[in-house]
């Protein structure tokens, strides 16, 4: 973020936290896809301006333009490393006002500036923010897909933070989503692996899916996206003679790269082909027998 920008947003911010920000004002100005990416930004925190457009807009330029107001509002901030050469995209989410509105929809005392200004910094700042833009592009690309195919739909999509609530602390994954297309519906979990963690490390992972398992008795996918295709061949490796996959049958799958998730790109374990996401929902009925 530039002087410039940050200096706009920061003088603002600070009028509409003396005068009190006017949530009424803003809502008759706030078209119902601004509300919907509000809601998202709440959930999941950060996207960047191509995820955006792949979520709600037809091209880049109409996204960008209407970003750029809502950020001049105090609705949404942004962030950005330097580069060189070219630039990063923006990297998006809510300001003063946008959290706001988020509290008073639920009824809740107004945010300090002080508060939302910190919480952008760390956010920022994250090591973590790479990973977490990682896993929010899988389920963004999914409702793009989802936008233009009749017969696609996302029709859950938790962070992980929302996981928790039905997970507690047997496992911890990155999200949770419900796909359904050409007629089959498959739910699953998600882990994102951005080669910070050994293999061996990432495959103990199954020892809490399978306690969850026993504990629920759910059988959903579990997905996981590898670093590199190298990474992948020797998770999967690991995978052929695990407890979870010869014991228990739950339905793993991976990947690696950035391929589209709703493309043939996932290979289950103990196999060496490739399917649709929709497709593992055959698999999923076959292990749940």
């Amino acid at each position: 973020m530039t002087y410039t920008d940050t200096h706009h947003n920061i003088r603002s911010l600070r009028a509409a936290a003396r005068g009190g920000a006017n949530v009424a004002d803003e809502m008759r100005r706030l078209m119902p896809r601004d509300r919907w990416l509000i809601d998202l930004l709440g959930q999941h925190r950060v996207f960047t301006t191509e995820q955006i457009t792949t979520l709600a807009f037809t091209n880049l330029h109409t996204a960008r333009n209407r970003l750029v107001l809502l950020n001049s509002r105090g609705i949404l901030a942004r962030f950005r490393n330097a580069v060189r050469p070219g630039s990063q995209q923006w990297r998006w989410t809510l300001d003063l006002l946008g959290e706001v509105y988020l509290a008073s929809r639920a009824g809740q005392g107004p945010p300090q500036f002080t508060t939302i200004r910190t919480k952008i910094n760390k956010l920022a700042a994250s090591p973590q923010l790479d990973h977490r833009l990682a896993v929010n592009d899988l389920f963004v690309e999914l409702i793009g897909h989802a936008r233009t195919t009749p017969d696609a739909a996302l029709s859950a999509w938790w962070s992980a933070k929302d996981c928790t609530k039905l997970t507690g602390d047997l496992i911890r994954p990155d999200g949770y989503g419900d796909w359904t297309e050409e007629g089959q519906r498959i739910t699953f979990w998600f882990e994102q692996d951005q080669g910070t963690e050994k293999t061996h490390r990432v495959i103990a992972k199954l020892g809490g899916y399978q306690a969850f398992l026993r504990a629920t008795s759910r059988r959903d996918a579990i997905l996981f996206r590898l670093c590199s295709p190298r990474a992948e061949k020797s998770f999967q490796a690991r995978l052929a003679e695990h407890p979870a996959i010869v014991e228990q049958r739950l339905l793993v799958a991976t990947t690696s790269g950035d391929a589209h998730p709703a493309a043939a790109i996932w290979q289950p374990a103990a196999t060496t082909r490739r399917v649709r996401l929709a497709q593992l929902a055959d698999l999923a009925e076959h292990v749940g027998g």
